[in-house]
């Protein structure tokens, strides 16, 4: 082999080296604009995460407007039924449990030690409405939800009632009312008048579901608008 020969030889390799280098080069290259800031995959997700976003926002909205139409109704009823708290706290009810996508509601009247039975809304089972009605006032059991809201003047929520040692142990009244019922998650919320309470409204479901807290906050401000509910007969 001739010395030129040999000199074409190593320039032959260091070409093909600086193709490999190149190549190599492009390879690294499209993984950095793959991985980059303004990457399709990246973008991909930061369009998938507004998406959301703008569908919760939308949500948010939703729900909002929602509420801010049901109180309307409800300011209405008072406006147009002065001191006649039925029309009233019917229109609540109704409201709230459709608000808080409850199965159906019950508001009790507070008496003494005792809870009364006056106006129900929703799909409640015949054999419930049929159990309220034969014993439409009951002293409810220690750690139920009605006790507790007696005792504590505070919105109660309970995950799953037929879970509860206390609806376990209840009166028959109440353990018939979670049965027939096919009561799970209860939201109970006080109606009180100068911190006094008056009655309750209980929301129920019959699923393990809790109520929101929006929506239970919801609740608490409604029950706040009548303002004289010391006349509730024939409620």
């Amino acid at each position: 082999m001739t010395a030129d020969e040999v000199t074409l030889s190593l320039k032959g390799a260091k070409s093909s080296t600086r193709g490999r280098k190149l190549r190599s080069t492009g390879t690294k290259g499209r993984a950095r604009v793959g991985n980059g800031p303004n990457s399709p995959v990246k973008l991909k997700k930061q369009l998938e995460a507004r998406t959301r976003e703008l569908a919760e926002a939308r949500g948010h909205l939703s729900e909002a407007l929602e509420q801010q139409t049901a109180t309307s109704e409800v300011l209405g009823v008072i406006s147009s039924s002065p001191g006649e708290l039925e029309p009233v706290f019917q229109t609540m009810l109704a409201n709230a449990t459709r608000i808080c996508e409850a199965t159906f509601g019950v508001l009790y009247l507070y008496e003494g030690d005792a809870f009364r039975a006056v106006a129900l809304h929703g799909a409640a089972p015949p054999s419930f409405v049929e159990n309220r009605r034969r014993n439409p006032v009951f002293r409810p059991s220690p750690g139920t939800g009605l006790a507790r809201v007696a005792t504590m003047r505070q919105t109660v929520q309970i995950l799953d009632a037929q879970a509860e040692p206390a609806y376990q142990d209840s009166s028959p009244t109440q353990a018939a009312g979670i049965k027939t019922g096919g009561i799970r998650t209860i939201l109970c919320v006080p109606l009180l008048k100068q911190g006094e309470l008056i009655g309750t409204f209980n929301l129920l479901r019959q699923e393990v579901r809790p109520f929101t807290t929006s929506r239970s906050s919801w609740c608490r401000t409604l029950l706040r608008k009548p303002s004289s509910p010391s006349r509730t007969r024939g409620c």
